[in-house]
């Protein structure tokens, strides 16, 4: 069950996830920090002697209980890193976000079945989205449990998705911005598809989002964290989820590319020096992620 101060510590400036993870491996949970003066937080956790004093004099308060609030308001779902529903791999990286906040189907938040599809987030080929529908069509048709994720705001990512809707699948949409933003941003319509299909939007932030925006962390550790392996249709370079997703032991999988095509450099690459292993259809992807 979400608490005041599981909210409150995401409004405390310049605390990145890492610190947050620690803060709460050291001091036994959310009750154990609070507790803490801001001399052991400072020397017990090797905390800045700024930011304990905000924790100890507990500052973002009075904006976690508005937080609450305006998320109980809009029908958004919180979900905290000790709950039980907590995706069992999310939390075992080292930077996971002690909160979730959700719309739509929370239930598949639980699914051990998660494959991320994801490229390069501003452009794409006509290569590219042919064999993202071929993927996601064998996909669908060997496992029809497995749900695809994707960072709602990347071209690639958001072919897969309505690819996944297209051929019966269920989605997960992770979004950049605070939940409560997602109206006014290019990839709006695409969130509305997510939700109509059954499927669910999260991010890491709610309403106004505690952190400043040049605080935020990239919310592509969160889709590499909790999915089963991360599949790399296309990109000029190795794209961010994909090193977050080696940096986490996942199954990185990249399906290679026309040498001709600059677009196809980071996934042949990938695979040129064993980074990931190349993918040519859903069956390899099922074989490779272990999802049947």
């Amino acid at each position: 069950m979400v608490k005041i101060e599981d909210i409150a510590l995401t409004f405390v400036s310049d605390l990145a996830p890492r610190a947050v993870v620690h803060l709460l491996d050291t001091f036994g949970g959310i009750e154990g920090v609070y507790s803490a003066s801001a001399a052991e937080l400072e020397q017990r956790a090797e905390l800045r002697a700024d930011i304990a004093t905000k924790i100890a004099t507990k500052v973002g308060w009075a904006e976690a209980e508005r937080e609450l609030r305006a998320c109980e308001a809009k029908g958004i779902k919180l979900l905290v890193s000790a709950d039980d529903g907590y995706p069992n791999q999310l939390r075992y990286i080292g930077d996971y976000p002690h909160i979730i906040y959700m719309v739509g189907d929370d239930s598949l938040i639980r699914s051990s079945m998660m494959c991320a599809v994801t490229g390069e987030r501003n452009s794409f080929s006509s290569y590219g989205e042919s064999v993202t529908a071929h993927l996601i069509e064998q996909l669908a048709e060997l496992v029809p449990e497995v749900v695809v994720v994707g960072a709602l705001e990347s071209r690639i990512d958001a072919f897969a998705l309505r690819f996944a809707h297209h051929f019966g699948l269920r989605t997960i949409g992770v979004a950049d911005v605070p939940l409560a933003q997602i109206e006014s941003q290019s990839y709006a319509h695409l969130a509305d598809e997510v939700l109509e299909h059954g499927g669910l939007i999260i991010s890491e932030r709610g309403v106004t989002g505690g952190v400043k925006d040049s605080e935020a962390v990239p919310h592509h550790r969160i889709i590499a964290g909790m999915c089963r392996g991360v599949v790399v249709v296309e990109g000029h370079q190795v794209p961010m989820m994909a090193n977050y997703a080696d940096s986490y032991g996942r199954p990185l999988l990249a399906v290679p590319g026309r040498v001709t095509d600059a677009i196809s450099r980071g996934t042949n690459r990938m695979i040129a020096s064993t980074m990931a292993q190349m993918v040519c259809s859903g069956r390899d992807i099922v074989e490779y992620l272990e999802l049947d």
